[in-house]
């Protein structure tokens, strides 16, 4: 009877701890579903409607006073590039803590493109031409933020066959300062250069309850694009002071 006994709670706990194995399984599968190449579709996806990314990046766009010129380097033909930097995990009987971390590179041309096309309309806009009253400026684009990292971190506490526990799911912009050098000449003299740096302010963007990661994905591009845009235009503000 004792044996019989001894062996019913060790097949209930050997059935415990499968169906606690089983959960853990289940829950990992799910946290770190999201691989390099299902992001870079979603990048792709979100920037589709963009002319290709050419593997020259460094092409020099100019008017009658104004010339714009990229010294940012280059990365293909795709719209990113994205890999596994980190995957930590700590398993425990009745706990386990983890962090996911994708890293992706966007190429950069999406972004020099944004910054030449706002510099030269938003040049028109301040009346730049007018301002340099004869002269010409070179701007060249050394530095643009274009790296940002996807996460997934947090922990689960196990309690008999009920769990709890806290997930946060992130886009996490990795910070860079757009540097922009310049070059004001007159009659092809250089009277006067220098360096504008306009800090990234780009913050990470968390995912919502009841939003999908990939829609989170996209409007962290959109609010990248729309700060790169913001900057390129405080560039030209700061030029203009500089006059």
């Amino acid at each position: 009877m004792f044996r019989d006994y001894l062996y019913e709670f060790r097949s209930d706990h050997s059935v415990f701890l499968k169906k606690i194995l089983f959960l853990v399984f289940i829950s990992i599968s799910v946290m770190s579903c999201l691989t390099p190449k299902k992001l870079d579709k979603w990048v792709d996806q979100h920037y589709q409607e963009l002319e290709q990314p050419q593997k020259n990046n460094n092409k020099v766009i100019t008017n009658n006073y104004l010339v714009v010129k990229s010294n940012v380097p280059s990365s293909g033909d795709r719209y990113s590039n994205s890999q596994k930097v980190s995957s930590y995990f700590l398993p425990l009987l009745f706990y386990y803590k983890f962090d996911f971390r994708l890293s992706s590179t966007i190429n950069p041309k999406i972004s020099v493109d944004n910054f030449t096309r706002t510099v030269l309309s938003y040049s028109n806009k301040k009346g730049l031409k007018q301002k340099l009253n004869g002269r010409t400026v070179e701007l060249s684009l050394d530095s643009i933020p274009y790296v940002v990292d996807s996460d997934d971190k947090g922990y689960f506490i196990w309690v008999i066959l009920f769990g709890f526990g806290q997930e946060a799911i992130s886009v996490q912009p990795q910070t860079r300062n757009m540097v922009v050098s310049y070059k004001i000449a007159d009659n092809g003299a250089l009277i006067k250069s220098g360096i504008i740096t306009v800090p990234d302010v780009s913050k990470p963007v968390y995912l919502k309850e009841f939003h999908s990661r990939k829609k989170m994905t996209w409007g962290s591009l959109e609010k990248r694009d729309e700060n790169i845009a913001a900057g390129s235009r405080a560039v030209i503000d700061q030029l203009i002071t500089k006059l």
